[in-house]
């Protein structure tokens, strides 16, 4: 019974399996389930989610294809036929169709709920501004198998948006193409880039570590080589140096920006000795810092009162699953809004063409989750 109430499937009707995973996948796309995505799972995927053979499921996928729900795209998966939607003014009637906006991420896989959470809701405020401005938003990861060439040449975008870093080639490849395009979350002096102040808002983080008489700190990093990584240890170091010129920030662990990242180098930090243990820990993301906070309550850590922590993105992914934690706002909001001004200006040529570094401020939300070593002493 647990299989099937996890797959949806049940073996006992008489409806055939392969049609019941139609009627799954069907009443999902109803529902917007994959508003966020261009794509279906890979047909391994919906495999392992009901638990059949290929056969199976490529038998529900043709259904979906006779119902004009999808299409089955040759090195690019089972699309989702939807890139333009009808627009209807106040009578109701429909005027035009929305043309799209083709935004490029990074993520493997936009629908998996392990994903780092920033780019979910990154993509999420995206596509609710940008239907506003009338364009569908259609998210597309990069790899091997599929050209950026032949993913433009399909879906025919207005304009294209690179979420975090790509190569040098992909954004060259989209300017050769005089597509309006800009990246957003990542610096290239290639395009218009809306990127956060990381460096400013881990230095904040940092002055209130120091400020509140935190000198053992160590750091959650997330993947090296990253440009939001580099940001945001470069702004924490500058002020915890200063504050502290003759230390070393000693223990800097390096995640994956991952929740489960997160609770490993929890379990790294309480297995220092006793005299090396932090007396903060600052996350370079929610993900990990919610991870490294289940980890710490595992094991009876009260935080702040034993070990303070602090987070980055300002993550609504865990209310009502943990207590609120100290946070920097990357401003998401402000940062789409700021792309979705910059994208429409290039669409509709309003203005020259110009390369501009917009860089959204930062701020600490307090949570109290740090604890001030200051009145001890005192």
């Amino acid at each position: 019974m647990k299989a099937v109430m996890q797959s949806g499937i049940d073996r006992s009707k008489n409806l055939p399996v392969y049609r019941q995973i139609y009627e799954i996948l069907k009443q999902e796309l109803d529902d917007g389930f994959y508003n966020t995505v261009d794509v279906l799972p890979s047909e391994r995927l919906l495999c392992e989610r009901f638990g059949v053979e290929r056969n199976t499921v490529r038998k529900a996928l043709d259904l979906l294809v006779s119902d004009g729900l999808v299409e089955k795209m040759p090195g690019y998966g089972t699309k989702i036929s939807r890139e333009l939607s009808p627009v209807s003014d106040d009578t109701g009637k429909f005027t035009q169709l929305r043309q799209n906006i083709l935004m490029f991420t990074r993520e493997t896989n936009p629908a998996v709920a392990q994903m780092e959470y920033f780019h979910l809701k990154l993509m999420r405020v995206l596509e609710r501004q940008i239907y506003e401005m009338g364009y569908n938003l259609i998210c597309k990861t990069l790899s091997s198998e599929v050209r950026l060439k032949d993913v433009i040449a399909y879906t025919g975008p207005a304009a294209v948006l690179f979420d975090s870093y790509f190569q040098k080639q992909h954004y060259q490849q989209v300017l050769e193409m005089n597509i309006p395009c800009l990246s957003i979350n990542h610096y290239t002096p290639l395009l218009t880039s809306v990127v956060s102040n990381n460096f400013d808002g881990a230095y904040r983080v940092a002055k209130r570590m120091t400020e509140a008489g935190h000198k053992k700190i160590a750091l959650i990093t997330g993947k090296l080589g990253h440009q939001t990584t580099t940001e945001r240890l470069s702004g924490f170091r500058s002020l915890y140096l200063q504050k502290n010129p003759s230390q070393n920030l000693k223990h800097i662990f390096t995640g994956d920006w991952l929740f489960d990242s997160g609770v490993n180098i929890g379990e790294k930090i309480l297995n220092l000795p006793k005299e090396e243990r932090p007396t903060a820990i600052f996350a370079f993301n929610d993900d990990l810092a919610y991870g490294c906070l289940s980890c710490l309550e595992k094991h009876g850590i009260d935080v702040p009162n034993e070990i303070s922590l602090v987070g980055f993105d300002h993550s609504d992914r865990y209310e009502g699953i943990f207590r609120p934690i100290t946070t920097v706002d990357v401003n998401i909001e402000d940062m789409v809004k700021y792309a979705c001004w910059c994208l429409d200006d290039q669409i509709k040529r309003s203005f020259p063409r110009a390369l501009a570094k917009i860089q959204v401020e930062t701020f600490l939300v307090e949570n109290g989750t740090v604890k001030d070593l200051t009145a001890n002493s005192q």
